[in-house]
């Protein structure tokens, strides 16, 4: 990754982004060197809505693509504030606030996998306006990536809570040593058969940076879960409480 040096106040960023193209127009497009970030949705939650589909329920799952739409909408903000930097024409290395444009599409699926992979798209232009000059300047794709990472548990979180309010699911770790978090109520985590999230071409091809918003937070996740069952299985980790110190800590809070 390159080095960049920010130079900017706090909030500078906090403005609204702008539009790149209409998603929902089928003659529109993003750029052709436009960044696509892809934000990937649970697999158990991707297995629910194939279930639901299954089943005849469309209207639902179509609901649900709407109020996902409308989620990753959301985030755009977000994205301009965390992101919000372009490379300073005068300074190469430094980065300095600048406007994006921004535009979001949700799929349901990801060539090469029978089951659904609910995913959504933010394409991101290559080039945004300076915001203290208006002069257009370079969006740096490794600069990009950074700043989605930070935004992963942002869009899982959201993607959790609406997947609640709509279908009335419990999320939780699936099993001992789990790391991510999958719909444990329904079990709908038992009938995850692939749990590989897979990589969308897109609907339309771009040259910019492809980032995967999950990709460090899962491999994170995998060293977490590979640790974890090599110390079951060698025995240093015990998953049963120690009740004699969970009752000192219960005694000593009750008779303060």
């Amino acid at each position: 990754m390159a080095k960049f040096v920010r130079h900017g106040r706090f909030g500078e960023t906090h403005v609204e982004p702008t539009v790149l193209f209409d998603g929902t127009d089928p003659a529109a497009a993003p750029p052709p060197d436009a960044h696509d970030v892809q934000f990937r949705a649970p697999v158990s939650l991707s297995v629910m809505l194939d279930g639901m589909a299954e089943a005849d329920l469309d209207h639902e799952v179509a609901a649900w693509g709407r109020a996902y739409s409308e989620l990753l909408t959301g985030l755009l903000r977000e994205i301009q504030r965390s992101c919000g930097w372009v490379v300073d024409p005068a300074a190469p290395a430094v980065l300095v606030p600048g406007r994006l444009a921004l535009a979001a599409v949700v799929e349901p699926h990801v060539p090469g996998f029978a089951q659904a992979r609910w995913h959504g798209h933010v394409y991101v232009g290559a080039t945004a306006p300076v915001l203290a000059t208006g002069e257009l300047s370079t969006v740096p794709g490794d600069w990009l990536q950074e700043g989605i990472f930070s935004m992963q548990s942002e869009h899982l979180n959201a993607v959790e809570d609406l997947a609640e309010r709509e279908f009335g699911v419990t999320w939780g770790k699936a099993q001992l040593g789990a790391a991510k978090r999958e719909i444990v109520e329904p079990p709908w985590h038992e009938y995850i058969g692939d749990d590989d999230r897979g990589v969308c071409p897109g609907p339309w091809p771009t040259t910019g940076a492809r980032v995967l918003a999950d990709e460090r937070f899962l491999r994170l996740s995998a060293e977490a879960e590979a640790t974890t069952r090599a110390d079951l299985e060698s025995g240093r980790y015990d998953p049963r409480p120690d009740w004699r110190v969970a009752r000192e800590f219960w005694l000593s809070a009750f008779t303060r």
